[in-house]
């Protein structure tokens, strides 16, 4: 069943969650009364009063210097981030002693993320090559979810290599990977964004059924303490101002882990206080850039950009001719109801545009 995020938080939460840019859409779903008052803040002045950050650019405005950089992960981060990862989604003996190169988490009964570094033994990585979302999914034309998972994988086999695509109606794992730097892969010249050319598996037609049915044990979504641990690890701050207090544990419903030095991953769960927080939503990463198509890496994927230095969440959303900021590509990790409509699993193309003038 998919998460009505408009339902299961109140307005005001609702709004600190996804932004100003869908308040539109978001009043019109939940219902907003007219009024001729001028609107109020949070802090109770009038909206002639407020400055949510979205006025022009000047010259004292921080957003024309570049977004400050961040570091590539270290050993000891790379360490921890194996230790949280702890799930064991692939079955036999492809994951004995480890799953090559990848580690997981479960997220829902039917979804997990995960990270690939560039040993096979996670422990040994001295660097996260790219970041994604599995899938349960049959080896099928009907079942394969969309254009970004580009690969199939068994969810029990022999050795690694094995599990690679399969015969028509196999069940196991569709996988969209997100490379979170430049490297050249074996599929060819890689850059931070969805990996289109990821070891594909070209499905086949099938006349059988495309809904997996297998179940693992442990699999189910993240707990309490599961996300207290997620916080403690993605503890970098890439968005300042005031926009960094609206939230817990700082801005509302993220938080993020600086990968490389223009790269971050990002974990969107479905409360701005992360301590309210049930369900993770959305997983994806913030490339630094600035509000220009030159800079935008990939229009359809990157469909939202917010400024690094804003006085609101909501005044951080979009940006002018010369400000800088992130560039976000947001993947759905289960189904949700949106006020922008029904995503599915997969990369939400219609989360939030900030179009460029």
């Amino acid at each position: 069943m998919p998460t009505n995020v408009s339902r299961s938080v109140d307005r005001r939460r609702l709004l600190q969650v996804l932004g100003a840019s869908g308040a539109l859409a978001v009043a019109g779903c939940l219902g907003d009364e007219e009024s001729d008052e001028p609107a109020e803040s949070d802090d109770g002045t009038g909206a002639d009063d407020m400055d949510d950050g979205t006025s022009g650019a000047d010259s004292e405005d921080p957003n024309l210097e570049p977004a400050p950089t961040g570091a590539a992960l270290t050993n000891d981060e790379i360490r921890t981030l194996v230790d949280a990862f702890d799930d064991r989604v692939f079955q036999g003996e492809q994951s004995d002693p480890f799953t090559p190169s990848h580690v997981t988490k479960w997220v829902s009964d039917d979804t997990f993320i995960f990270l690939h570094f560039d040993e096979p033994n996670p422990e040994e990585a001295n660097n996260l090559l790219w970041v994604g979302v599995g899938t349960k999914g049959v080896f099928s034309e009907a079942g394969q979810p969309g254009p970004e998972f580009t690969h199939f994988h068994q969810y029990e086999a022999d050795d690694w290599d094995g599990g690679h695509g399969g015969e028509v109606g196999d069940e196991g794992y569709w996988l969209t990977h997100i490379a979170v730097d430049e490297f050249e892969s074996p599929f060819g010249e890689t850059e931070p964004g969805v990996d289109y050319e990821f070891m594909p598996t070209p499905p086949a037609a099938f006349d059988g059924d495309s809904v997996a049915d297998f179940e693992i044990e442990g699999q189910g979504g993240l707990d309490d303490d599961d996300i207290e641990t997620l916080i403690e690890l993605f503890d970098d701050e890439p968005f300042e101002g005031g926009q960094a207090e609206d939230g817990y544990p700082n801005v509302p419903a993220h938080i993020a882990k600086w990968v490389t030095e223009d790269v971050f991953v990002f974990l969107h769960f479905d409360e701005p206080d992360l301590r309210e927080a049930s369900d993770l939503i959305y997983y994806g990463i913030g490339v630094r850039g600035e509000f220009t198509a030159e800079s935008q890496p990939h229009e359809d994927d990157f469909t939202h950009f917010h400024k690094w230095n804003a006085e609101s969440w909501d005044g951080g959303h979009g940006g002018q001719e010369g400000q800088h900021g992130y560039w976000l590509v947001h993947h759905a990790v289960r189904p949700l109801e949106m006020p922008w409509g029904d995503v599915a699993v997969g990369v939400d193309r219609n989360f939030m545009p900030t179009p460029l003038e």
